[in-house]
């Protein structure tokens, strides 16, 4: 993918001015290519949040997702223009949700209790190619379990107000919740035998 290519040129241009040694450089690589890969993501909710009429989804949208995703795992696309898709695909799907429905106060606790028992039961939610070491897996567990909590704790308190900007903040918490449970379905679903 062109992401690599362009790493792998930054890196490249690094070493060559002796910023980096070059024997960390495929780790730079890897490092550059998803922060690139990172970045572009943003860059398309943002765009589809301004086409959609408020730059504010995006914001809510990233609040409510990117910092407890970090910490909880799941789902990981196998290319970044699968990423790209799932991401802002569900990222429009929050969007287009908010115009349907009104987040009510029973909605939100549902979905910060159960986002806050599968950070508590099941965080992090490794990918098969990202593996955590036991002191990290336990890190990730904390964090995440402290993130929900945090959330559930905000919700009881009802202290968001109620209209389609924090609509879109508790769907995102729906993303998380299908991005977690779609590997620990695997993970658990007998094996078929024919």
């Amino acid at each position: 993918m062109w992401e690599r290519t362009l790493s792998q040129k930054i890196v490249n241009k690094l070493c060559e001015q002796d910023v980096i040694d070059t024997c960390d450089a495929a780790a730079y690589v890897y490092g550059y290519e998803l922060l690139i890969s990172s970045v572009i993501s943003v860059l398309i909710v943002v765009l589809v949040s301004i086409i959609c009429g408020d730059f504010r989804y995006s914001l809510s949208f990233l609040l409510g997702f990117v910092l407890q995703r970090i910490y909880i795992g799941g789902y990981h696309a196998t290319s970044h223009i699968r990423c790209y898709f799932a991401f802002s695909g569900m990222f429009l799907i929050c969007v287009l949700l908010s115009k349907l429905i009104v987040v009510t106060y029973i909605f939100r606790i549902m979905t910060t209790a159960l986002l806050l028992s599968i950070s508590i039961l099941f965080a992090p939610v490794e990918a098969k190619n990202k593996p955590l070491n036991e002191k990290k897996r336990l890190k990730y567990k904390i964090i995440a379990s402290t993130l929900s909590a945090v959330d559930f704790i905000i919700t009881l308190l009802n202290m968001l107000p109620n209209n389609r900007i924090v609509t879109c903040y508790y769907l995102s918490k729906w993303v998380l919740v299908i991005f977690a449970v779609g590997p620990l379905y695997q993970k658990i679903k007998p094996a078929r035998t024919i």
